[in-house]
């Protein structure tokens, strides 16, 4: 049984134009966007040393530079500049051979005769699985592919067809609507997504209100747009552009308006919830905030505003309205905060420097890296082969780990500025509520 999935792959034109050189994924000049999907598919870890490449219309080791050329003659240099595929297969189900065997089949019948595809067999997964790399434009007549919904179901079909044909087993009855893939993958990690976030404020409001008036107004006094007239109810996140149907917030119709009613009726016949459901996960915070300061202390104050951590002894904080559509970013605020911690960030500039020597360091292990990938061609010794494998893979996960670190310095400046001005916010709203308190009592004195 084998799994396809097809995207496309863009990049501004300027950059394209760019090349730079990447010497430790392949030896061809690449640029990105394209250089980027087509060095990544074709790592010799991955393809055992490039033993399973294969190159339909195009030499694997200059296809970047054919298709390019292609674009160029027929001057379609603009949106989508290749597609992007995957065949999967069951862990065990086939041998490395036979699994691009099938993937150069597959290509061929669906690309072959109109564009340039390069096909890399990774074998670093447990489920073997074929890459697809397709430029977006035909060398034969220069026309585009559009991956239309008709040209994914064909690619499908192919493929059950090679599946069946090669004694394969395929999938006959697909589940249902798949869920978006960075809400899958936000529940896979129990972080916040914005359709969960929604259903945290839902059942909040679930839990005391009556009437259906009132369940639309307590969403209206924390800044949703509510309409329950039509066939179906809908609303609207302060902070979103998009507007959801209620049935829409779980697969399973929890939300739908028939078991909203029954909820909303229950709260006449059982004592109402005193508590919150705790769907917003935090952390605890020991620390003492007052020997902080910079930007370390500016994003544990985030963090607490967030709920994301809270003083011990302190009941979880439920967001100010105007930040909780940030805790869709939980995750990456908290390795931001993890970072500034660690390294003892304090300013912009120590950010900035940090990111510099990380950045020569990554240079380093990646020349390290390059030379044991050329000792590791030359030996002939299984037991020095296998510690320079090992080798190879310690500094591997170093390059990994270190760009990772690299892409939240990045969100880190990005982020600071961004959270100043909500923290001056929030700052001005307990200003003005604390004014509100002091002449609300001093009227009560009168």
């Amino acid at each position: 049984m084998a799994i396809t999935k097809i995207w496309a792959v863009k990049d501004d034109l300027n950059r394209v134009l760019n090349y730079i050189k990447n010497p430790d994924k392949t030896k061809e000049d690449m640029s990105d966007g394209l250089k980027e999907v087509l060095s990544y598919t074709t790592q010799g870890y991955k393809t055992n040393e490039k033993e399973f490449i294969t190159g339909i219309n195009c030499e694997p080791r200059s296809a970047l530079k054919q298709m390019m050329n292609t674009k160029l003659s027929y001057n379609k240099m603009d949106g989508r500049l290749a597609f992007h595929a995957v065949q999967s297969f069951k862990p065990g189900e086939v041998t490395p051979e036979h699994c691009h065997e099938l993937g150069v089949q597959l290509a061929k019948q669906m690309w072959g005769n109109r564009f340039e595809v390069v096909v890399s067999t990774h074998l670093d997964k447990k489920h073997l699985h074929n890459h697809f790399v397709v430029n977006s434009v035909s060398w034969v007549d220069g026309k585009k592919y559009d991956n239309k919904k008709a040209d994914i179901d064909h690619f499908r079909e192919l493929n059950d067809a090679i599946c069946k044909e090669h004694g394969l087993t395929v999938i006959t009855k697909p589940e249902g609507k798949a869920m978006n893939y960075g809400e899958w993958k936000a529940e896979k990690n129990d972080s916040i997504y914005l359709r969960k976030l929604i259903r945290y404020d839902v059942d909040s409001v679930l839990l005391y209100a009556r009437t259906p008036e009132q369940f639309q107004a307590s969403l209206e006094e924390i800044g949703y747009v509510v309409n329950l007239t039509g066939k179906h109810w809908t609303l609207k996140h302060p902070q979103s552009k998009r507007t959801f149907r209620f049935y829409k917030l779980t697969r399973d119709n929890r939300y739908d308006e028939e078991h909203l009613m029954e909820r909303i009726n229950s709260n006449f016949l059982f004592p109402m919830q005193s508590a919150v459901p705790d769907v917003i996960p935090c952390k605890e915070y020991q620390g003492n905030h007052r020997k902080l300061k910079g930007i370390k202390a500016m994003y544990i104050r985030y963090c607490f505003e967030l709920g994301i951590l809270r003083p011990k002894g302190i009941s979880q904080k439920y967001p100010n309205p105007a930040l909780r559509k940030d805790l869709i970013y939980m995750d990456k605020i908290t390795n931001e905060n993890t970072l500034i911690g660690k390294h003892n960030l304090e300013t912009i500039e120590d950010v900035l420097a940090f990111k510099l020597e990380l950045n020569n360091q990554i240079e380093n292990w990646m020349n390290q890296r390059r030379s044991i990938y050329n000792k590791i061609k030359r030996t002939r010794d299984p037991k020095l082969k296998k510690q320079l494998e090992q080798d190879r893979d310690t500094l591997t996960s170093k390059i990994a780990h270190g760009k990772k670190e690299i892409r939240i310095c990045e969100d880190i400046e990005k982020r600071v500025p961004d959270i100043e001005e909500k923290l001056k916010m929030v700052n001005a709203l307990e200003t003005e509520r604390m004014q509100t308190q002091k002449e609300y009592e001093r009227s009560l004195n009168l």
